[in-house]
């Protein structure tokens, strides 16, 4: 081995043991914007996948907690679960990656069911904070974990009859129980109306100075979601029935309330989820759009998601039949330029 190829892989380890040989608090990653990376569902929580998400110079996986207690009653704790959960965490510890924990699925709320007990059933609400207090002893103090996401796209306001305030008040209950157990893990909230960043004007602090505020940030479907015959092109679209021509400038006016959030309480601001369909006309300058937005703001993110769905891999390139992952696409190439930003990455012992 000559003396460069040494000095390079010197280098290399110095950069992944920044983080732990100097304490980084983790409160401070989400306050400089210095987490980037992606969603991994459990199923790509393996080493293998990890380290090609960690070989692009991302940081950050952000990972689902499942039915570690059950949505329906009883509620009962489901073992097997957690060490699932537990399985992708050491996963992403062993390729160096932080790591954000985001609940989909808890008491009262099985994913993606619309109609969701936990906006009506205070035993349902127990079952849930009491979850929150049990992850939370169960992690604190892991080096990795850099957030606990109390709850993924909250939406009461999707209920009939259901203040929008519920969440608030929710929020800061489960806070409180993780508190009393782990006081120095960030604590990740997202706004309701499935994190959207128009539901950031409703959205409460909830007084906890270790809590980062999220949002999700998809619209408008018309263009993230569309179908390969639909060519809707950006920039330059209107959805139909609106007045808006969609550029960057719009981009900016709708993470609007987010901004202003973050200026008005001086909070940590996480993009938790954002993502377009890969064979969008002008999905490359959607994406730099938004990540230059979110770069300038000082805000962490993460895409959806690695390779969990096919419209929106990044490996894979704007032929909609294409089913293969690439090591270079032009998508992926993107990505990888705002990777090379991150500076602080996990050290394992």
């Amino acid at each position: 081995m000559n003396k460069l190829t040494i000095f390079f892989c010197f280098c290399i380890s110095l950069s992944v043991w920044v983080a732990s040989a100097g304490h980084i608090d983790a409160l401070e990653l989400w306050q400089q914007g210095a987490l980037r990376g992606a969603n991994v569902m459990q199923g790509q929580c393996t080493i293998e996948d990890l380290r090609v998400l960690r070989g692009w110079g991302a940081n950050l996986a952000e990972i689902p907690i499942l039915n570690v207690f059950a949505p329906t009653p009883p509620y009962a704790f489901q073992a097997e679960n957690l060490a699932k959960l537990d399985r992708a965490v050491k996963a992403a510890e062993d390729a160096h990656l932080f790591v954000a924990l985001t609940c989909r699925e808890g008491p009262g709320r099985p994913d993606f069911d619309r109609s969701h007990e936990i906006w009506r059933e205070p035993l349902a609400q127990e079952a849930y904070t009491k979850m929150w207090r049990e992850l939370a002893s169960h992690y604190r103090g892991r080096a990795s974990i850099v957030g606990y996401d109390l709850m993924c796209e909250p939406h009461p306001d999707q209920e009939a009859k259901q203040p929008l305030g519920n969440w608030n008040s929710l929020a800061k209950k489960i806070t409180a129980a993780i508190r009393e157990v782990d006081p120095d893990t960030p604590i990740l909230v997202n706004s309701i109306g499935w994190a959207y960043p128009r539901e950031f004007e409703s959205l409460q602090p909830t007084g906890d100075a270790r809590t980062v505020y999220t949002v999700h940030f998809y619209d408008p479907h018309y263009y993230t979601h569309q179908k390969p015959k639909d060519k809707v092109t950006y920039p330059g679209f209107r959805v139909p029935g609106k007045e808006v021509t969609w550029s960057k400038a719009t981009l900016e006016a709708e993470l609007a309330p987010v901004r202003a959030f973050q200026q008005k309480y001086h909070a940590p601001i996480f993009v938790g989820e954002f993502g377009c369909a890969r064979y969008a006309p002008g999905v490359e300058e959607w994406m730099r759009d938004q990540m230059d937005l979110y770069e300038g703001y000082g805000w962490s993110w993460a895409y959806w998601a690695f390779r969990e769905w096919d419209v929106m891999n990044i490996e894979r390139t704007a032929d909609s039949e294409d089913k293969a992952n690439r090591p270079d696409t032009p998508l992926l190439r993107l990505f990888k330029g705002y990777f090379a930003k991150d500076k602080q990455f996990l050290a394992t012992e």
